[in-house]
């Protein structure tokens, strides 16, 4: 159940009222961080699935690509929503919404229907997480909002972790069914959370016209606004590099270093292991130092990182690239990143903040879908190897950088001068 409601330190932004109460972080977590367990847990399942409903590994595979974009939607499109109707009944309804989805996957006999069910239950989880950080903003200032995204952050890493193993244990007993009536358990539970634990932290005098016009130009102002769109490209850019490692690493290290799968799920599992520790310690120490600070040295070692990983790669050219090399390599990247998305997120939620709902929803959706996008580049580049991977991770951490660095650059000098880079 949620922990009672925190106290606020203050009445938001720009508002001299009365004390307002703050968001449970157990509820904020349970809304935010379940995107990945809606992805995740039951990709074990996938061939049973497909088995059980008589159809084929791309259509079975289109469900988990259907929720990853409704993922991306969600955010994008009800998050600048809740900045003109308010954020506690958007958040209620997405929750139940979610949980209703995962009733009809668990009772379809469809693949026509499992792909539209999931297409609404990422959409559900989108727009829960898009309007779940938009709440932090509304209550949290400073760095005490930048330990609030350490610590969604921090708790949402461990679904991609968590989420396998719980299908694994699951798919023996109830078959595939029994996953999605577990994501049904999980939206009841988060339902109750937001009814609990999620006060409306936007109230009328503080909301924006609702119109299509009046949205997109809120979207538009944001976009225009370089302390905020700066590090909400840069993210894309890492995110894209990420994401390559997550679409490629399975077949690269199974293909070109002869993993057993096994072996990759240890490798992955480390990987996400350190992920969550960088975000933990970023938790630890953004009171004391500030998100800037640990946005640079996060972001300064992600991209050491995979220097290295390209440096390991070619050395061992034309063979094969050394398995401990790569794995310390890939382990360093992904602990740099636990660090570097939740600081990121903050600062660009700070600098837009004015419309947070719709900042939400840029920051979340367009690093995700332009990572969603760039998933299957390591096959598209030609052979399945760490090399080929490596570049591609290589090329658009270099963008990233140089984005980072013209970015900070245009902002010397002004009042806000670490404010737009990476």
């Amino acid at each position: 159940m949620p922990t009672p409601p925190e106290s606020s330190d203050s009445s938001g932004p720009g508002s001299a009222g009365p004390r307002r109460v703050a968001p449970s972080t157990l509820a904020l977590v349970a809304v935010t961080g379940t995107s990945a367990l809606a992805t995740d847990t039951y990709i074990a399942a996938l061939p049973a699935m497909r088995d059980s409903l008589q159809t084929s590994d791309t259509l079975v595979q289109l469900t988990l690509t259907a929720c990853i974009g409704g993922l991306a939607l969600g955010q994008l499109l009800v998050g600048p929503v809740s900045d003109a109707r308010g954020r506690r009944r958007i958040i209620v309804a997405a929750t139940i919404a979610f949980t209703v989805a995962g009733v009809v996957c668990a009772l379809s006999g469809s693949i026509l229907l499992m792909i539209v069910a999931r297409l609404a239950q990422g959409f559900a989880a989108g727009a829960g997480a898009a309007v779940g950080r938009a709440v932090v903003t509304d209550t949290f200032e400073g760095r005490r909002a930048a330990a609030k995204f350490g610590t969604l952050t921090a708790v949402s890493l461990i679904g991609p972790v968590a989420g396998p193993a719980v299908g694994g244990l699951l798919l023996p007993f109830g078959g595939w069914r029994a996953i999605f009536w577990f994501l049904v358990v999980v939206g009841v539970l988060m339902t109750a959370a937001a009814l609990i634990g999620i006060p409306e932290t936007l109230p009328p005098d503080r909301r924006r016209p609702g119109g299509l016009r009046q949205l997109l130009a809120r979207s538009g102002d944001l976009l225009r606004h370089r302390p905020f769109i700066t590090p909400v490209a840069v993210q894309c850019l890492v995110t894209c590099a990420f994401f390559i490692y997550i679409g490629g690493s399975s077949i690269v290290l199974q293909t070109d270093l002869h993993l057993t799968p096994a072996a990759y799920t240890v490798v992955f599992a480390t990987d996400a292991a350190t992920m969550i520790v960088g975000s933990l310690l970023y938790r630890a120490f953004v009171m004391r130092l500030g998100p800037e600070v640990l946005r640079r040295v996060a972001f300064t070692v992600a991209s050491a990182a995979v220097l290295a990983l390209l440096a390991v790669a070619l050395l061992a050219a034309p063979g094969v690239a050394p398995l401990p090399a790569v794995w310390v390599c890939l382990a360093v990247m992904t602990f740099g990143l636990g660090g570097y998305l939740p600081s990121n997120s903050a600062i660009a939620q700070r600098e837009g903040r004015r419309y947070a709902g719709t900042a939400s929803a840029l920051s979340g959706g367009l690093p995700f879908l332009a990572g969603a996008l760039t998933t299957p580049l390591t096959g598209l580049l030609g052979a399945q190897t760490v090399l080929v991977m490596a570049v591609g991770m290589c090329a658009f951490f270099v963008l990233a950088v140089v984005l980072a660095v013209v970015g900070r650059s245009r902002a010397r000098g002004g009042p806000a001068e670490e404010r737009a880079g990476g």
